[in-house]
C-alpha cells in the first residue's frame, strides 16, 4: 500500500499543519470515500432478474405497502446499462446462466448482486439436473436473502445490509486517484465447486451415506424404496359408463383392440393398447367419429417401464367436451432400445409440444413430426432426464462451469428455426430476460416491419424438474414441490395432487375439510387474478391498477398467513384433509374481508373496464376462435372468453363444488379484452363461493381419521399409540398406496390443472406427470399473434395469463 500520493487541496480546504502527512491523507480520503458511498448507497438503481416465485415477492416490495423507494431504491431498471444492482430473484437454471452472465457484464460499474431466496442461494429444494446449485458459483454475491420465497420485508432488509456494506467497507475515491487500496462494488470471486465450496447435499458426519435419491436409478446398488409384502387391493377402476359403443367402434375401425391389462396395477381411466401404426387411425376415430367425440388432447406423456421389465410407453389422454368430461387413453408400448412411433400431430395439433417433451425427456422419437427439437434442454445436453437411469440429483453431476455455460450459449444461439433473414424481414429475439415476458422465456419473432409473420418459442429457462424429483420423494414429501409449479395459485397446486393420490388410496375426506379446501382455493383464485389484472394493465400502459391489486392481494395473504403460516406456498393441503383446523377467530377476519372486497374490486373495474386506452389496446388483439381453442387444448378463462361455458367445478365437480351456487362467466370474441372481462367476473363468482363457505362451514374433522394415509393430529399422539406410530411412519418412511394409476384435474385460476400419479406399490411414486394449463396456452400463442403488431404481442403475452412454472415444470 502506498501513501505518497497527495490529495488535491484547494484554498477552501487546507489540512492543519500539525497532522502527520499519512494521517492527513487518510482523513481526507475517508471523508471523500464517505461522501461517494453515501451517494451510491442511497441512490441504488436495481435491475431485477426475475426467475421464479421470489420475483413476485420482489415486485411486492415495490408496491405501496412496503415501498422500497423509501430505502434508496427509487428507480427500478429493465436495462443492465442503467443499473448498478442486480437482484437475482429465484431459481437459477443452467439454461438461463449464459443470459445471466451476459447481462451482469453489461451493468454499470461499480455493481452489486443480491441473491434472493434459497434456490438462488444454493439451489434450495431443487438439487436436480437443470438447476445451478447457487448463483454465487456464477457471479460474486454481496447479500443473501433466506426463505422460499422470502417475504417482501426481507428484500428491504437485504438492501439496507448492502447499503451498510457499501458505507463501511468500500473506498471508491481512492480508485479515482489510482491507489491500490481503493475498492468499490463486488470484488470477491464466485465460489468454485470442489475448490472453495462443495455442493454435497449430505450434512457433516454423513459423508459415508448415500444421498437420498441417488439409489433410485436401476443401477443405484441399494434398495431405493420400501415395498411391503402386502397392500390392500386398489380401489381404482376405469370409468366406462357410456363408453361401451366407443370401444366397439374403435375395435371395428382397427380390426383388433386390447384393453390395457392390470400388469402394473389398475387405472382409473379406460385405456386401450394399440400398435404404433394404429395410433393415427385410433386418434382420428376417437376425435371425429366416436360418440361422444373426444375433441381435446388433454395431454400426452411418456413412461419408462424398463425397470419393470418392459420398454417405453407413450400415452395419449383424450377428453370429450361433454358434461361429466368423459376421458379415455390410448397407449403405445415400445421397445427398450431406440423407441419411435408415428407422430400424432396430424390428428391433434396440440400433440406437437407434448411429443417434443417426450423426445426431450425420454428419447422417444416421433416419425414425421414437423419440428422435433428438444423442448426444455439445449441440444448440447447429454441424455434424457426422465429416463430412470439418468441422475436424479444435480449434485451427482459434474459441477456446472464456464465451459458448460459457453456450450449452452452456443446451443441456445442455434435453436431458432429461422436461420436467416429473408429480404424484407427481420428476425428479433425477445427474452429470455425481458420486462414484458413475465418470466424467463425467449420469443423469436419473424417480422415484416412491425407486423409479426411468425413466432418461434424457446422454453426451458424455468425447467425445475419436479416430475423427476417426485420419483425420489415420498408422497407426503413431494407436497411442497407442487406449490411451486403455478407459484401464483398457492394451495390450488396441492389440490389435484392430493385428489389423485386420494383416488389411488380410496381415502374419504371429511365434509369440513372439503369446504375449507374450497374456501382457500377460491381465495387463491382471487389472489392470482389480482396479480394478473395489475400486471396486465401495466402491459397496456396503466400503472395505477397494480398498486391497487397488489394491496388487495396482501390483505388476503394476511388471512392466508394467519391460517397456514405461509404466504405464496402454504403446502397446506394433506391427504385426507388439511394440515390443521381454522383458527378460532377466522370467521371475524373473513366477515371483515367480505365487507371490504366488493368496493376494492369495484375500484379496479372503474379504472379499467371503460378506460378507452385500455379497451383500444385489448380489443381485437390476441384473438382465437373457439374451434382452435379446443383443438389446442386451451382451458380456463382463455377458453371461456371464446364462448364455451366449460368449468370443471360445474362440468365434473370435485370436493363438493356441486353444493355451491355460482355462475360460469363467458364472453364471445376470445380476445384480450374478453379475457379481462372473464377474469373480473370470475372474481365476483369466487366471492360468492367464499361467502357460502363462511356462512355454511360445517363442524367436524379437518382431516380423515384414517391415519394409515394421513398425518394424525398432534394432540392425539400424546394419548394414542396408534396415532403416534402412524405419524412416525407416514412422516419418515411414508405410506404405501396400492399399485395403480389415477389422473384428477381441477379448475385452477388459469385452467385445467391435473396430476397423473402412478404407483408401483412402494412408498415412492413411480411416475408423476403434471398437466398444466399454461403449457397448451403458450403453444397456441403463435396462432394468436400472427399478422399483428409487436406491441400487440406484449398485450397478448400478458393477456393469456400464464406462469413460467406451468410451462416448463
Amino acid at each position: 500500500m502506498t501513501t505518497d500520493v497527495k490529495p488535491l487541496i484547494t484554498n477552501n480546504l487546507e489540512a492543519p499543519s500539525s497532522i502527520p502527512e499519512a494521517l492527513e491523507n487518510s482523513l481526507f480520503l475517508a471523508k471523500l470515500d464517505d461522501l461517494v458511498n453515501w451517494g451510491r448507497a442511497n441512490s441504488m438503481w436495481p435491475m431485477f432478474f426475475g426467475l421464479s416465485c421470489c420475483f413476485v415477492e420482489m415486485a411486492t416490495s415495490i408496491t405501496s405497502r412496503h415501498d422500497i423507494s423509501r430505502f434508496g431504491a427509487e428507480v427500478m431498471r429493465g436495462s443492465p446499462r442503467q443499473a448498478d444492482l442486480m437482484v437475482v430473484a429465484g431459481t437459477v437454471f443452467k439454461k438461463v446462466a449464459p443470459a445471466l452472465i451476459r447481462i451482469y457484464e453489461q451493468m454499470l460499474e461499480p455493481r452489486w448482486v443480491i441473491s434472493m431466496g434459497s434456490c438462488s442461494n444454493s439451489g434450495g429444494m431443487y438439487d436436480v439436473y437443470s438447476v445451478v446449485q447457487g448463483v454465487d458459483t456464477l457471479l460474486p454475491v454481496d447479500a443473501y436473502i433466506q426463505g422460499c420465497p422470502p417475504r417482501p420485508e426481507s428484500v428491504i432488509q437485504a438492501l439496507m445490509l448492502l447499503q451498510e456494506k457499501i458505507k463501511k467497507t468500500e473506498r471508491p475515491f481512492r480508485e479515482v486517484l489510482r491507489r491500490r487500496d481503493g475498492t468499490s462494488g463486488t470484488i470477491k470471486p464466485p465460489r468454485i465447486v470442489g475448490v472453495t465450496t462443495t455442493d454435497d447435499p449430505r450434512g457433516p458426519g454423513l459423508e459415508g451415506t448415500r444421498p437420498r435419491g441417488t439409489t433410485v436409478r436401476p443401477d443405484g446398488g441399494l434398495p431405493s424404496a420400501y415395498t411391503p409384502t402386502w397392500t390392500p387391493p386398489s380401489p381404482v377402476t376405469p370409468r366406462t359408463t357410456g363408453l361401451e359403443g366407443v370401444e366397439d367402434g374403435l375395435r371395428e375401425r382397427l380390426g383388433e383392440l386390447k384393453r390395457d391389462t392390470d400388469q402394473y396395477g389398475p387405472s382409473d381411466t379406460l385405456t386401450w393398447r394399440v400398435k404404433p401404426e394404429q395410433l393415427g387411425p385410433a386418434l382420428e376415430y376417437l376425435k371425429h367419429d366416436a360418440t361422444p367425440r373426444f375433441r381435446r388432447l388433454e395431454y400426452a406423456c411418456g413412461i419408462d417401464n424398463r425397470p419393470r421389465g418392459g420398454g417405453f410407453r407413450a400415452l395419449y389422454h383424450l377428453a370429450a367436451i361433454e358434461p361429466g368430461k368423459p376421458q379415455v387413453r390410448v397407449a403405445v408400448d415400445l421397445g427398450p432400445e431406440h423407441p419411435h412411433l408415428p407422430t400424432a400431430t396430424s390428428a391433434f395439433r396440440a400433440a406437437n409440444w407434448y411429443e417434443r417433451e417426450m423426445w426431450d425427456m425420454f428419447g422417444i422419437r416421433f416419425d414425421g413430426h414437423p419440428d422435433l427439437r428438444r423442448l426444455y434442454m439445449p441440444s448440447c445436453w447429454q441424455g434424457h432426464p426422465l429416463r430412470k437411469d439418468h441422475p436424479y440429483r444435480g449434485s451427482e453431476m459434474p459441477p456446472f462451469n464456464q465451459e458448460d455455460v459457453l456450450a449452452f450459449e452456443q446451443a441456445i444461439d442455434a435453436y431458432p428455426k429461422y436461420k436467416q433473414e429473408e429480404e424484407g424481414t427481420l428476425i428479433m429475439s425477445m427474452g429470455p430476460n425481458h420486462p414484458a415476458t413475465h418470466g424467463v422465456i425467449r420469443l423469436i419473432l419473424k417480422l415484416d416491419g412491425e407486423n409479426i409473420e411468425d413466432l418461434d418459442i424457446d422454453c426451458g429457462y424455468h425447467h425445475r424438474g419436479p416430475e423427476k424429483i417426485a420419483e425420489r420423494q415420498t408422497y407426503h414429501r413431494f407436497l411442497p414441490y407442487t406449490d411451486r409449479v403455478d407459484y401464483l395459485s398457492g394451495v390450488q397446486n396441492n389440490f389435484p395432487y392430493v385428489l389423485s393420490v386420494e383416488r389411488l388410496l380410496g381415502a374419504q375426506v371429511p365434509e369440513r375439510a372439503q369446504v375449507i379446501r374450497v374456501m382457500m382455493a377460491e381465495l387463491f383464485r382471487i389472489i392470482s387474478h389480482q396479480v394478473w389484472i395489475g400486471t396486465f394493465a401495466q402491459d397496456a400502459g396503466a400503472l395505477t391498477p397494480v398498486f391497487f391489486t397488489f394491496e388487495h392481494r396482501e390483505q388476503i395473504l394476511d388471512f392466508v398467513s394467519k391460517v397456514t403460516g405461509g404466504r405464496m406456498h402454504p403446502s397446506w393441503f394433506r391427504f385426507g384433509g388439511v394440515a390443521q383446523d381454522l383458527p378460532d377467530d377466522w370467521r371475524n377476519d373473513m366477515e371483515a374481508w367480505l365487507k371490504r372486497f366488493p368496493k376494492q374490486l369495484g375500484e379496479v373495474e372503474k379504472l379499467l373496464t371503460g378506460n378507452p386506452i385500455f379497451v383500444a389496446r385489448c380489443r381485437d388483439t390476441g384473438g382465437i376462435s373457439l374451434e382452435d381453442a379446443i383443438e389446442m387444448g386451451l382451458t380456463g378463462p382463455n377458453l371461456r372468453a371464446c364462448g364455451l361455458a366449460w368449468d370443471l367445478r360445474k362440468i365434473a365437480p370435485y370436493s363438493g363444488y356441486e353444493k355451491f351456487e355460482f355462475d360460469v362467466p363467458t364472453a364471445s370474441a376470445g380476445d384480450n379484452y374478453d379475457r379481462y372481462l372473464v377474469h373480473i367476473a370470475e372474481m365476483w363468482q369466487s366471492y360468492r363461493i367464499i361467502e357460502q363457505c363462511v356462512r355454511n362451514m360445517p363442524d367436524g374433522d379437518y382431516v380423515t381419521p384414517e391415519y394409515r394415509y394421513s398425518i394424525p393430529e398432534a394432540g392425539r399422539m400424546l394419548h394414542d399409540i396408534e396415532s403416534l406410530i402412524h405419524h412416525f411412519v407416514n412422516v419418515s418412511r411414508g405410506f404405501v398406496p396400492p399399485a395403480g394409476e389415477a389422473y384428477v384435474s381441477i379448475e385452477s385460476s388459469k385452467g385445467e390443472y391435473g396430476y397423473h400419479v402412478i404407483s408401483d406399490g412402494s412408498n415412492l411414486p413411480y411416475r408423476v406427470f403434471i398437466r398444466t394449463p399454461s403449457f397448451p396456452t403458450i403453444q397456441a400463442l403463435p396462432m394468436m399473434v400472427r399478422g399483428q403488431k409487436v406491441s400487440d404481442l406484449v398485450i397478448t403475452l400478458g393477456g393469456v395469463d400464464f406462469v413460467l412454472g406451468d410451462i416448463d415444470k
